[in-house]
């Protein structure tokens, strides 16, 4: 019924983006290491193909059935998986030790909050307007005292130490750069689709349509993020994670070259889809590999939010690039190609980034735990991870 509703609604929801990291940490303690990597491929690549269904089902379903359906159909799906979670997920073998950083929540929080805000206001206030000035402020004063909290408690939120290291801060940049050199895909394409065609570079598409072009990207996705695994033991882990950011890169290029026939677009999607999915599954799977058991979610989630922050960035910068080249508020074809240029310069800094990560597995103090599993059948459904 309201905006202040609809937010509200939506910071709940954001919770469930822990359920990704959490089934990090989860293959980590109860699979071997191939079947862990496997299901980390899995997730993203189901992840993927339900966000491409979404795109195309949304409209449709919207106008038969109105658009609140869309939230009580989530609703009930969100229902049937708590169940099936409840009784088959099972328990973790170590039992949670140490304390809740609350203080280090409350400040990342606030201050990735506040952030995000002036990210979002810029394209209203601009970027040396008082207010957007006093948010990044306001930001910068609360990650301070976050990054003090965080280097003296003895249960850290973001162990800030371990993020230091070579593949946490390799798979972190690879988030941060992959999910801004997604500018040109989400903000970009779609408005190049819904251009008339008359423009010389648009489809005319509507939102059904939209879906459809980019369908291939959810599909490319779900097939081969299972794959990574079986990738990385042939190839290695730093090739595949090379490999995820020159196809990303590529894609992006081969937009601003090829884009004035659908089979052009659909065919640069699903080289991104094939290198967005290959670049994250590999990269959580380095993370598993490489950082402490109890630490693996953690850092796991530090990933997901440096790409949704990237992706932020990356939807304001590409935005006004859009806007600077528009001509009485259309963007020009001419526009579009520089957006689908920085998206690939983007992607080839991730690959710098990926060369950051040891090519090797390095070893833990924590493995996977699949005995410990076999030593106690007796774990109830829904016992407490």
């Amino acid at each position: 019924p309201n905006i202040t509703l609809m937010i509200a609604g939506m910071a709940i929801e954001g919770i469930w983006l822990g359920v990704l990291p959490l089934t990090v940490g989860l293959f980590r303690d109860t699979l071997t290491p191939e079947r862990a990597a496997t299901g980390n491929g899995l997730v993203v690549g189901v992840a993927a193909l339900a966000s491409a269904l979404g795109l195309i089902l949304a409209g449709p379903i919207t106008s038969a059935l109105g658009y609140r359906s869309l939230f009580l159909l989530a609703v009930a799906g969100v229902a049937a998986a708590a169940l099936l979670a409840w009784f088959t997920v099972p328990s973790t073998p170590r039992a949670a030790g140490g304390r809740v950083d609350w203080a280090g929540g409350l400040l990342l929080g606030g201050g990735v909050a506040l952030v995000m805000l002036g990210l979002t206001a810029v394209s209203s206030w601009g970027w040396t307007s008082p207010a957007t000035l006093a948010l990044f402020a306001a930001a910068a004063l609360t990650l301070g005292p976050w990054a003090v909290v965080e280097l003296r408690v003895a249960d850290p939120l973001v162990d800030l130490r371990l993020l230091a290291g070579r593949t946490p801060a390799g798979v972190t940049a690879m988030g941060v750069l992959l999910g801004f050199a997604s500018f040109g895909l989400v903000v970009a394409l779609p408005m190049m689709l819904a251009a008339p065609a008359g423009t010389g570079y648009g489809q005319g598409a509507d939102t059904l349509w939209i879906g459809i072009y980019m369908f291939p990207m959810g599909v490319a996705g779900t097939v081969i993020a299972p794959l990574v695994g079986p990738m990385t033991r042939l190839l290695g882990r730093r090739a595949v994670l090379v490999l995820g950011s020159v196809l990303v890169c590529g894609g992006t290029g081969g937009l601003a070259l090829w884009h004035s026939a659908a089979w052009q677009v659909m065919a640069a999607v699903t080289v991104i889809g094939l290198g967005a999915s290959i670049g994250l599954t590999a990269g959580l799977n380095a993370v598993a590999a490489d950082v402490p058991g109890e630490r693996a979610a953690g850092v796991s989630g530090v990933v997901f939010v440096a790409k949704s922050i990237g992706g932020t960035f990356g939807a304001q910068f590409g935005a006004m690039v859009l806007a600077s080249g528009a001509v009485a508020g259309v963007p020009t074809e001419q526009s579009f190609v520089e957006t689908y240029l920085l998206s690939a310069a983007l992607g080839l800094l991730a690959v710098a980034a990926a060369f950051v990560i040891p090519a090797t597995v390095r070893k833990t103090q924590a493995g996977p735990a699949v005995s410990a599993l076999a030593t106690k059948p007796s774990a109830r459904p829904g016992e407490s991870l």
